[in-house]
This record gives structure tokens, C-alpha cells and sequence, in this order.
């Protein structure tokens, strides 16, 4: 990565290879609960992370180091001399009694123990590609995460029946501690920002709503930035609740993930408004036409961030793949110094 232009922003990025023997031996020796989410998707290989770093080098020169977590697995093409990249294991940072972990949730509360992990970071999962140039300033202002204040109320059921259980947990988690009266007053000149856009008119709609509780908010899924200290804040109350999150080896509808961090520091006013919905887009790949349609817009560089969240059927999976990962190839064709071999 270049050397020019360092920020005191890290970024870390948590990755399984999902077909490991290994892996798979150890994931089958322990019997996960009934109310679980072991659906294919949660651990295939989409093969985006080398575009993630690709992107990164390309486009973020100005990121300090990249943490790269994971549980004893290295692809085979990362160069693990590459400057500025941190290799983490599981056992070096979240606690021994939450391990082995196969859930996102117990790895992403964790964060915060990473040995050296900046105050200010970004988490990237591996479908998450920076596909245009950005700068600190879309991530942090003045050392706040720059971000959006939009309520939005939970949908619950459909098709992923486990993730609205644990939108459901987390905001209740929130909703615990603030109250939606009091941060309407506090918050109005940021809930009410005209930098959101059109996303105002919105916002106005419904902060002008009756209900008495808070009852969510829109969670953007692409690259987010984080505090360290919020983290720590978190867990210095509500340390019962995500203890107990972290012995769920496994995905499961009694968790609370990584959102309720942001929407702490969003109830508590510590971030500068922006139209973050304009800088990024998660595309929900189902068929192999919405593949096509997301495939057309990537190579557009609309946008700085995106995320290929890969919800496609078995039967579709390897077309889909190739349709995404040729959009990828076309916009970051170039080997980056996370890659083995010659730059080219």
C-alpha cells in the first residue's frame, strides 16, 4: 500500500474459507441448537477477498493497517509479508470460553480486544469491495464516525427468520437505554440534517411519528466505520447480554451483532450527518438476472462501497459467481502487494 497521505484509520477484515477439512472437522464435532442459522451461505466461498484488498490498496492509499482475522486459515494467494497487514487469529483476541466460534457475532463484538487496533477503524466482511476512490472524511470527521440517523421499524419473518430475531434483540438492547423523546430533542439538527439528502424529507416523515419507544434504524450493509471506545462502552453495560451472545457457537436468533455498536454512538449524538446511502449499495443476489442487473452497476464505479450479498439458490450459485466475480475482475484487474507474485 502507498506510504502517502496515512490516516490513524484501521481497517479490519474477518474471512472463513468455508471448505477447509479441517474447518469442517471442527465445525462438525460440535451440535449446534434448533433455532440456528446453518444455511450454506453463511460459510461458501464467493471469492470476492481478493478484490476486498485489491480494493483497498487502489482505492483507500491512505488507510494505516489492515487487521485480516481469522481461524488458522490463509488463502493461498495472500502475501502475508505485505506491508501494513496484520494477521489475527481467533484465540488472539476474542476470550478462550467463546471458542470455537462459527457465528459472525462472537468475532465482531470482539473487535475491540484486537492487540494494537486503532481507536478508529472499518470492519469489512469479505464480500465487502471499495470500488472508487474515497478519502478518510467519508468515514470520520473530527474523529466521529460519519454516518446516517434514520429510524426504521424492524421487519421481522421472511426469509432469514434467525437475522430479524437478532435485529430484534439488538435494538430492544438499545431501546433499554434510550428513549425516543429525549433523543428526538437531543438529536433534532442531526436527525433532521439536510446533508442526508432526500433521505430528509424521510426523516422528517418520521420524526414527526407518535410512537413512544424507539423501534430501529436503518443499518447500511457495506464497509462502516467503528470506535474502539464505543465497544468498550457496550460492554461496560450490557457485558451479561454479550457474554452471553459470544457462548452461541453459532449463528442464532438469541444473538445481538456489531449494529447495536453504531446504534449506540448514534443514540448518543457521536457522529457527523451524511448521505452515507449515496456512497454505497449492498446488492442481494437471489437469480441470475438481479446478478446480471448488479454485475451492469459495479462496472459502472457508481459507487465507493458495495457489498455481494450472496443469497442465491445452490443451482445458480457457480453462473452467478462468475457473472459477479467477472464484474469485479473488469473494475480491479490489477494484483495488489496483499497478493503473492509480481504486481501487475
Amino acid at each position: 500500500m502507498s506510504i502517502m497521505n496515512k490516516s490513524d484509520i484501521d481497517i479490519v477484515i474477518y474471512w472463513v474459507d468455508g471448505s477447509d477439512e479441517k474447518w469442517l472437522s471442527k465445525k462438525a464435532s460440535y451440535s449446534p441448537a434448533s433455532n440456528t442459522d446453518m444455511s450454506a451461505a453463511r460459510y461458501r466461498d464467493t471469492e470476492t477477498l481478493k478484490y476486498t484488498f485489491r480494493g483497498i490498496e487502489k482505492f483507500m492509499p491512505w488507510v494505516n493497517n489492515v487487521y485480516f482475522v481469522t481461524d488458522e486459515q490463509l488463502p493461498d494467494w495472500l502475501n502475508k509479508e505485505a506491508p501494513n497487514l496484520k494477521l489475527v487469529d481467533h484465540k488472539d483476541f476474542i476470550p478462550h470460553e467463546y471458542l470455537p466460534t462459527f457465528s459472525a457475532n462472537p468475532i465482531e463484538l470482539n473487535f475491540h480486544r484486537i492487540a494494537g487496533l486503532n481507536e478508529k477503524f472499518i470492519v469489512f466482511n469479505d464480500d465487502f469491495i471499495t470500488t472508487a476512490p474515497t478519502k478518510p472524511e467519508d468515514f470520520f470527521i473530527d474523529g466521529k464516525p460519519r454516518d446516517i440517523f434514520m429510524e426504521y421499524p424492524i421487519m421481522c419473518g421472511g426469509k432469514t427468520p434467525v437475522f430479524s430475531s437478532l435485529l430484534t434483540n439488538t435494538y430492544n438492547l438499545i431501546g433499554k437505554h434510550f428513549d425516543r423523546s429525549d433523543y428526538k430533542k437531543r438529536l433534532k439538527s442531526k436527525i433532521l440534517s439536510f446533508k442526508y439528502g432526500k433521505y430528509y424529507f424521510y426523516n422528517l416523515m418520521m420524526y414527526m411519528m407518535p410512537f413512544p419507544k424507539f423501534f430501529g434504524l436503518l443499518t447500511p450493509h457495506f464497509a462502516r466505520p467503528y470506535l474502539k471506545s464505543t465497544f468498550e462502552k457496550v460492554w461496560k453495560e450490557e457485558g451479561d447480554a454479550l457474554d452471553k451472545v459470544c457462548h452461541n457457537r453459532f449463528r442464532s436468533s438469541e444473538d445481538i451483532n456489531i449494529y447495536a455498536m453504531r446504534l449506540w454512538n448514534l443514540m448518543e449524538g457521536n457522529f457527523v450527518p451524511g448521505n452515507i446511502h449515496k456512497d454505497g449499495k449492498a446488492y442481494l443476489l437471489t437469480s441470475i438476472e438481479d446478478t446480471k442487473a448488479a454485475a451492469s452497476e459495479i462496472k459502472s464505479s457508481r459507487r465507493k462501497l458495495i457489498c455481494i450479498n450472496d443469497n442465491l439458490e445452490e443451482k445458480d450459485f457457480d453462473e452467478a459467481k462468475k457473472i459477479f466475480l467477472g464484474a469485479l475482475e473488469e473494475i480491479l484487474p490489477e494484483t495488489c502487494v496483499f497478493e503473492k507474485g509480481e504486481k501487475r
